[in-house]
């Protein structure tokens, strides 16, 4: 009980890397932008790519906001400088303060978190359009089961190389890569407020949910199983709730089929450009 299925961390490693030279080499572009937040996700994506496709061809943006850390952006700095990437530092502050008057959002901390996210991924994708490149997303399997993500902020990106990875396998993931041990051991945090942390928004960490995560979604695992197998039922209930009020985030926006060639997420895409 509590534990997830063994990764294989070189494998996997190499396995991500292949998928965005791949998308890369397919897309015609020239290369990933990415957003350093200065945690693991981001860190992790960054390093994947640099080993992918050379950190000549990724660019990456620290991207704060008005309540984000000192830290945040000093270990973006370090990640920057540990994998070779140019790192372009652009300050949202004025943005997010004008929008939060235009809004009327006031202190409402989530509404403030999530244009803060929202900005960052304007900016992001303006960057690649510039410079003709992929946004590179950051978000792991956990954060997106349990919805952990804002909608059209953190949660979009041309390309995710993490989604299909469980949170509890990034931290080895990490280090085998070579992220710096002060980002890798931080607790998670969006850094959206001060003193946020991931744990403290959901009421429990990664490696606790993760389990749970694992057995539900994969292995069809109801609640009574779950605690049956010796999961404690408050986590168990926390873990299953969340997961199941995020559901409508795990998929972009569904469109109505009403041909056969209808451009859908279940639509298989020619992986020749030129085809």
């Amino acid at each position: 009980m509590g534990e997830l299925p063994a990764v294989h961390i070189p494998l996997l490693a190499t396995s991500l890397q292949a998928f965005l030279a791949e998308e890369l080499r397919a897309s015609g572009l020239s290369g990933y932008v990415v957003g350093l937040s200065g945690g693991v996700d981001s860190a992790v994506a960054a390093a994947l790519a640099a080993r992918a496709v050379g950190a000549h061809r990724v660019t990456s943006l620290a991207l704060p906001a008005p309540s984000s850390s000192a830290e945040s952006l000093e270990h973006a700095r370090l990640v920057a400088e540990t994998f070779a990437l140019p790192l372009e530092v652009v300050d949202l502050s004025e943005p997010v303060r004008a929008l939060t008057a235009t809004l009327d959002i006031g202190q409402d901390r989530v509404r403030l978190g999530n244009l803060a996210a929202r900005l960052r991924m304007v900016a992001l994708f303006d960057r690649a359009r510039r410079s003709g490149a992929l946004v590179l997303g950051t978000s792991n399997k956990s954060e997106i089961l349990l919805g952990y993500s804002t909608l059209f902020g953190d949660s979009a990106a041309s390309v995710n190389p993490l989604g299909d990875v469980w949170k509890t396998h990034i931290f080895p993931l990490a280090r085998h890569l070579g992220v710096p041990e002060v980002v890798v051991e931080k607790p998670p945090t969006a850094d959206l407020w001060p003193g946020q942390t991931d744990a403290g928004e959901l009421g429990f960490e990664y490696r606790d949910a993760d389990p749970i995560l694992y057995r539900h979604h994969e292995l069809g695992m109801g609640r009574h199983q779950l605690v049956a197998a010796g999961f404690p039922q408050q986590l168990v209930d926390a873990v299953l709730r969340a997961y199941r009020h995020s559901r409508f985030k795990w998929r972009p926006t569904v469109v109505a089929r009403v041909s056969a060639s209808c451009v859908n997420v279940d639509r298989i895409l020619p992986r020749n450009p030129e085809a």
